[in-house]
Formats: structure tokens, C-alpha cells, sequence
């Protein structure tokens, strides 16, 4: 959600991507008691902000119903603009250090609602009978990650997880190209940008059934339900054992993402300011 003054009471648009703050944020590193005040006052913020906005936007039909769920006052001025997923292919694919053949791979930050631990439980299923099979593991090393990795450490398949941390462009590529599929195990997404980046490159999508992916991956996705490990072992195993699912997720990802662009987003988002400014178009 956008920052904004708060004894602002002009014509305001607001663009809020998601709710997961309010449902999944952690302490962390703070203590329980300032948590919890930054948490009370987040959430004054998050409902102040919507009061007062002339327009909302959000990214996903799942994100505008689920605003106005949590704020009814919010569902006759709050608009839907999808956003959309910049491509790789231009780049030549470098490989990734310590990547091995056959993987499978996820990248982004791990926040607990990244349900990054039981994608690790669930490999770990996958493994008994996949046993050549690596996950890739990249996000920026800061507190999240360190506990991950931490927690993971007395997995009976540590040595085939890569830790890999933040991931240049060119490996990005090179990790589309080259493995089984990409794994989104997320439990709250707005719009799920890097489910459609795998798309986009052609590398088959496992996805997470949770919040508004379906709505933005399509029948380009393979789901399981991510509250499950034996559910998200079973996605893998049904992609990884089937090349022609394999396939069809391909195609199918690549007639999803001709849905979305940018350049779409911008003109409607622009419409929407011109709209409360009273700027005819």
C-alpha cells in the first residue's frame, strides 16, 4: 500500500497490492510488545488510507474482494488493474554455481508466508523417489533466510538443497531454461509475479491453489493445496513424471501471460487518476 499524509483529505488513489501483512507479518527481530504496537498501528493506517481514498487499486479480482471482506466500505471504489511480468530471453543464460541437473527451484525472499519450510518438507518426500533430484533455493541473505536456513539444516536432504542467495538476471534465465519447474508453495500472493516470470521463460509452474493464483496462472499452472506437504510432494512428483504435463503447462503459460502487460497496466492505472482528477482522456 502506497504511503500517504495522514491529515490529507484531498482527492487521494490508493494502490494496495495485498492484505498479507495484516494476516502473516511476524515479530521477527523486534520485541513481541513493539511488534504489536507497529502492527495495531499498521492497521489504522491500512483502514484510514482506504476511508479516505477517492479510488483504490489492486492488482487481482481476489484482492478487491478480499478489501472489501475486510473493509465493505471499499468495494465500489476500488478497481482492478493486472499487472504483468518482465521477460529474460533477450539475456544469454549463465549457469548458476553449485546447480545440478535434474532441479527444481524457487526464488524470493523466504517470509513465513512464503511457506519456503514445507516446500523443503515436501522435497524431502519427493526425494525417496527422486533421489538425483536438487531444489534450488535464492532471496536475499538477510534475517528470514538465515532462519530457513537454520531450520533446514537437520533435513535429511540438506546436501541437496542450494542456498544460493540473491540471483543475477543471467542465472534467473539460466534457472528457467534449465529446470524440472518452478515451485510457488506462497500462502498470500497480490499477483504473484514470479509464478508468471516462469511462464513467460517456458518453464513448467507448480503453484500454490492459495489466494489469487488461479485467478492470475490459469490452467498454466500445475496446484496443490500449500497448507499440505504430501500435496505439494504430489504436484511435483505428477510434473516431474510426466513430460507431456510438462508440456502442456508450457503452452498453456504462454497463452496466460498474453493477457497481461505494462504497458495495459499503465494505461488503466492512468485512467484511474484522470478519472478523479476530472482529466478527460
Amino acid at each position: 500500500m502506497t504511503q500517504q499524509p495522514l491529515f490529507y483529505f484531498g482527492k487521494i488513489v490508493t494502490t494496495t497490492h495485498d492484505l498479507t501483512m495484516l494476516r502473516f507479518a511476524r515479530a521477527g527481530r523486534l520485541p513481541r510488545l513493539v511488534h504489536a504496537l507497529r502492527m495495531l498501528a499498521y492497521s489504522f493506517l491500512f483502514w484510514w488510507s482506504h476511508r479516505k481514498s477517492t479510488r483504490i487499486i489492486v492488482p487481482t479480482n481476489f484482492v478487491k474482494q478480499d478489501l472489501a471482506k475486510h473493509s465493505p466500505f471499499t468495494k465500489k471504489k476500488t478497481v482492478v488493474t493486472y499487472e504483468a511480468s518482465d521477460h529474460l530471453k533477450k539475456l544469454e543464460p549463465k549457469a548458476l554455481k553449485g546447480a545440478r541437473k535434474p532441479f527444481i527451484f524457487h526464488v524470493g525472499s523466504p517470509f513465513p508466508h512464503k511457506n519456503i519450510q514445507r516446500l523443503i518438507q515436501a522435497f524431502e518426500i519427493v526425494k525417496e523417489s527422486q533421489p538425483n533430484l536438487q531444489l534450488v533455493l535464492g532471496g536475499k541473505k538477510e534475517h528470514y533466510y538465515q532462519e530457513l536456513e537454520a531450520w533446514a539444516a537437520d533435513s535429511p536432504v540438506r546436501k541437496s538443497i542450494l542456498f544460493y542467495g540473491f540471483v543475477p538476471d543471467a542465472q534467473m534465465r539460466w534457472l528457467h531454461k534449465n529446470a524440472e519447474a518452478y515451485v510457488l508453495p506462497s500462502l498470500s500472493e497480490g499477483f504473484a509475479i514470479p509464478g508468471l516470470e516462469a511462464m513467460v521463460n517456458e518453464c513448467p509452474l507448480i503453484s500454490s491453489n492459495a489466494t489469487c493464483m488461479p485467478e492470475v496462472f490459469g490452467k498454466g499452472a500445475h496446484y496443490f493445496d500449500p497448507f499440505s506437504v504430501t500435496d505439494i510432494a504430489r504436484a511435483i512428483q505428477e510434473v516431474l513424471r510426466d513430460d507431456n504435463l510438462k508440456k502442456k503447462l508450457v503452452v498453456a503459460g504462454k497463452q496466460q501471460v498474453k493477457k497481461y502487460s505494462w504497458d495495459k497496466m499503465a494505461i488503466e492505472t492512468m485512467a484511474v487518476y484522470n478519472e478523479v482528477l476530472g482529466v478527460k482522456s
